[in-house]
Protein backbone atom coordinates (compact mmCIF):
# COMPACT_ATOMS: atom_id res chain seq x y z
CA UNK A 1 0.00 0.00 0.00
CA UNK A 2 1.22 3.54 -1.12
CA UNK A 3 0.46 6.49 1.31
CA UNK A 4 0.60 9.70 1.21
CA UNK A 5 2.18 11.95 4.12
CA UNK A 6 -0.50 13.01 6.59
CA UNK A 7 0.73 15.51 9.01
CA UNK A 8 0.54 14.54 13.41
CA UNK A 9 -3.24 13.90 13.69
CA UNK A 10 -4.66 14.12 17.46
CA UNK A 11 -6.05 10.54 17.93
CA UNK A 12 -6.84 7.58 20.58
CA UNK A 13 -5.89 4.56 20.62
CA UNK A 14 -8.81 2.47 21.99
CA UNK A 15 -8.56 -0.20 23.66
CA UNK A 16 -11.68 -2.52 24.97
CA UNK A 17 -15.15 -0.83 25.36
CA UNK A 18 -14.03 2.04 27.06
CA UNK A 19 -9.81 2.16 27.07
CA UNK A 20 -8.07 4.90 25.50
CA UNK A 21 -4.81 6.28 25.44
CA UNK A 22 -4.30 10.39 23.54
CA UNK A 23 -1.72 10.91 21.30
CA UNK A 24 -0.64 11.68 18.06
CA UNK A 25 -0.70 9.44 14.75
CA UNK A 26 0.87 10.35 11.29
CA UNK A 27 2.30 9.47 8.06
CA UNK A 28 6.00 10.68 7.11
CA UNK A 29 8.51 9.15 4.86
CA UNK A 30 6.06 6.15 4.05
CA UNK A 31 5.76 5.24 7.92
CA UNK A 32 2.60 5.05 10.36
CA UNK A 33 3.63 6.59 13.25
CA UNK A 34 1.46 6.86 16.60
CA UNK A 35 2.83 8.40 19.76
CA UNK A 36 0.88 8.03 22.76
CA UNK A 37 0.93 11.33 25.33
CA UNK A 38 0.01 9.41 28.73
CA UNK A 39 -2.05 6.54 29.50
CA UNK A 40 -5.08 8.39 29.32
CA UNK A 41 -8.24 6.47 30.40
CA UNK A 42 -6.47 2.83 30.15
CA UNK A 43 -7.01 0.72 32.93
CA UNK A 44 -4.12 -1.05 34.68
CA UNK A 45 -4.96 -4.33 32.76
CA UNK A 46 -5.01 -2.60 29.27
CA UNK A 47 -1.56 -0.95 30.31
CA UNK A 48 -0.01 -4.09 31.28
CA UNK A 49 -1.38 -6.18 27.42
CA UNK A 50 0.29 -3.34 25.93
CA UNK A 51 3.34 -3.64 27.52
CA UNK A 52 3.00 -7.35 26.83
CA UNK A 53 2.13 -7.31 23.33
CA UNK A 54 4.97 -4.71 22.49
CA UNK A 55 7.67 -6.42 24.64
CA UNK A 56 8.62 -3.60 26.12
CA UNK A 57 8.59 -4.36 30.11
CA UNK A 58 8.59 -0.99 31.23
CA UNK A 59 5.76 0.50 29.28
CA UNK A 60 3.18 0.58 31.99
CA UNK A 61 4.93 2.62 33.92
CA UNK A 62 5.87 5.03 31.26
CA UNK A 63 2.28 5.95 30.15
CA UNK A 64 1.32 5.87 33.71
CA UNK A 65 4.12 8.44 34.43
CA UNK A 66 2.41 10.65 31.40
CA UNK A 67 5.60 10.16 28.99
CA UNK A 68 4.84 10.35 25.49
CA UNK A 69 5.45 6.62 23.92
CA UNK A 70 5.79 5.63 20.81
CA UNK A 71 3.11 2.92 20.16
CA UNK A 72 3.64 2.34 16.36
CA UNK A 73 6.10 2.92 13.83
CA UNK A 74 5.84 0.93 10.74
CA UNK A 75 5.71 1.25 7.29
CA UNK A 76 2.50 2.08 5.46
CA UNK A 77 3.03 -1.45 3.15
CA UNK A 78 2.81 -3.44 6.38
CA UNK A 79 -0.44 -1.50 6.51
CA UNK A 80 -3.68 -3.90 6.22
CA UNK A 81 -7.42 -4.08 6.88
CA UNK A 82 -7.87 -0.98 7.49
CA UNK A 83 -11.54 -0.14 7.89
CA UNK A 84 -13.70 3.37 8.48
CA UNK A 85 -16.94 1.10 10.41
CA UNK A 86 -20.22 3.19 9.79
CA UNK A 87 -20.89 3.11 13.53
CA UNK A 88 -17.99 5.55 14.13
CA UNK A 89 -19.54 7.38 11.63
CA UNK A 90 -16.42 8.22 10.17
CA UNK A 91 -14.54 9.30 12.81
CA UNK A 92 -12.34 6.81 14.00
CA UNK A 93 -10.55 3.41 11.92
CA UNK A 94 -8.78 -0.07 12.57
CA UNK A 95 -6.21 -1.39 10.99
CA UNK A 96 -3.44 -4.64 11.39
CA UNK A 97 0.01 -4.83 11.21
CA UNK A 98 1.06 -8.23 10.88
CA UNK A 99 -0.89 -9.95 13.36
CA UNK A 100 -2.26 -7.05 15.94
CA UNK A 101 -5.16 -5.32 15.33
CA UNK A 102 -4.90 -1.58 16.05
CA UNK A 103 -8.56 0.78 16.76
CA UNK A 104 -8.21 4.71 16.64
CA UNK A 105 -10.75 7.16 17.39
CA UNK A 106 -10.40 10.99 15.91
CA UNK A 107 -12.93 12.20 18.42
CA UNK A 108 -12.18 12.92 21.78
CA UNK A 109 -13.82 9.55 23.70
CA UNK A 110 -16.38 10.83 26.40
CA UNK A 111 -14.50 9.27 29.79
CA UNK A 112 -11.42 11.75 28.82
CA UNK A 113 -10.27 14.95 30.56
CA UNK A 114 -8.64 18.12 30.11
CA UNK A 115 -7.27 17.12 26.72
CA UNK A 116 -7.13 19.00 24.11
CA UNK A 117 -8.67 17.63 20.73
CA UNK A 118 -11.69 17.49 18.43
CA UNK A 119 -15.05 16.79 20.14
CA UNK A 120 -17.54 17.22 17.22
CA UNK A 121 -18.60 15.09 15.00
CA UNK A 122 -17.64 17.25 11.37
CA UNK A 123 -14.43 17.95 12.33
CA UNK A 124 -13.55 14.37 13.18
CA UNK A 125 -15.50 13.30 10.34
CA UNK A 126 -13.27 15.84 8.22
CA UNK A 127 -9.90 14.05 9.18
CA UNK A 128 -11.51 10.41 9.10
CA UNK A 129 -11.93 11.59 5.26
CA UNK A 130 -8.22 12.70 5.22
CA UNK A 131 -7.22 9.44 6.47
CA UNK A 132 -8.80 7.24 4.07
CA UNK A 133 -7.72 9.08 1.58
CA UNK A 134 -4.21 8.52 2.22
CA UNK A 135 -4.54 4.50 3.37
CA UNK A 136 -7.22 4.22 0.47
CA UNK A 137 -9.42 2.42 2.95
CA UNK A 138 -12.75 1.12 2.81
CA UNK A 139 -15.71 2.10 4.09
Amino acid sequence: MSAKDVPPTRAWRMMGMTGSAPGVLQIAEGRLRYTAHGRGALTGGQLDRLAERSGRPGLADELGDGRRVMLLDVPVDEVGGVTFPWYNFGAGMKLAVGGARYRFSFIKPQNTQDEPGITGVPGSRATGRTWRAALGAAS
